[in-house]
């Protein structure tokens, strides 16, 4: 079982569509504050683009999501087993 961590963040491009980034591994210390403070500096950064649209102009929200997998079964992991046999 493997419980992975990540960011979901919810901004706006420069003609008002939302757009969602991903950050995979955050840290989780960080208080609500200061990953406000560092996600509008990410927008300031305007690296983004799309056909002249500035992608992630503005900040709308962000969230921690928590997703737990659950292996059933790995094929090209048994075959490696059956092989070193």
């Amino acid at each position: 079982m493997t419980n992975m961590k990540k960011l979901v963040v919810t901004f706006r491009n420069a003609m008002g569509k939302s757009q969602t980034l991903s950050f995979k591994d955050p840290d989780m210390m960080k208080t609500p504050s200061q990953l406000k403070t560092l996600l509008t500096e990410f927008t300031g950064l305007n690296l983004f683009r799309k056909d002249g649209v500035r992608s992630y102009e503005t900040v709308v929200s962000a969230k921690f999501v928590e997703t737990i997998e659950t292996p059933v079964f790995d094929m090209e992991e048994e075959a490696a087993v059956r092989a070193r046999a």
